[in-house]
């Protein structure tokens, strides 16, 4: 529903690690896992995705595809674009992660890059800092204004339903532009602001949405830099 969707767009703003997205509680490293960056793995083809530079590493059955709403069963792998050292992997967990696609719960580049992969699909995205993690990092492993790249495999695709429209929720004059004021609102209106940091604290919260997803920085975030969920069913059609 619309708080749940909500709540794990907003822990995604606010540096949460994408604990929703890769449901990561970090564990000792396999002692078998050995997956590294491999620059010279071969790239079928390449793309642009919104921003978000795609290499098909490995074709796949595509009789299905990911769409909003899906839940996606992956594994991933995220290494900074400048160093090439791995930060995160679901091979941390030991197992591969569950995650859905269309809710917020991702950073940008991620949401963008996944569009339409199928199963058994391997897909290395190249993410700019601005579809990432921005100039605030993650506040752990990736340092303000890192590019990112993520190889991706997707073993099972369930379908879902497309969440509800965020955007359309927050954005109250309908001009396709959400400001400060309206954020806030949604907020306090919602009752989210109980459950995150306290009434009190709301300037400071929207400030820190603002940072991460107003990418030109004038002031308002349009449907482009929005992460959350921001589709109608009749943008299906």
């Amino acid at each position: 529903g619309e708080f749940q969707t909500f709540q794990h767009y907003f822990k995604q703003i606010n540096l949460s690690m994408m604990m929703n997205f890769l449901m990561l509680l970090v564990a000792s490293v396999l002692s078998e896992d050995t997956y590294v960056f491999d620059k010279d793995e071969k790239v079928l083809f390449s793309y642009d995705m919104q921003g978000v530079k795609v290499d098909v590493l490995r074709r796949g059955d595509c009789h299905k595809k990911a769409e909003d709403g899906d839940m996606l069963t992956a594994e991933f792998h995220g290494f900074l674009a400048d160093t090439l050292a791995r930060f995160e992997s679901s091979h941390d967990a030991g197992k591969p992660s569950s995650f859905k696609i269309g809710h917020g719960y991702m950073i940008k580049g991620l949401e963008r890059g996944l569009q339409q992969i199928c199963i058994a699909e391997k897909r290395r995205l190249h993410i700019p800092a601005e579809l990432a993690y921005a100039k605030v990092g993650d506040g752990k492993n990736v340092p303000p204004g890192a590019d990112l790249i993520y190889d991706v495999e997707v073993i099972n695709i369930q379908k879902g339903k497309l969440p509800p429209n965020i955007f359309a929720r927050i954005d109250i004059n309908k001009d396709e532009l959400i400001s400060k004021d309206e954020m806030a609102n949604f907020i306090l209106e919602t009752g989210r602001a109980v459950t995150l940091r306290g009434a009190s604290e709301i300037d400071e919260v929207v400030s820190e949405i603002f940072k991460l997803e107003d990418s030109n920085e004038d002031g308002f975030v349009d449907k482009s830099e929005f992460s959350g969920p921001k589709k109608d069913k009749h943008d299906e059609l």
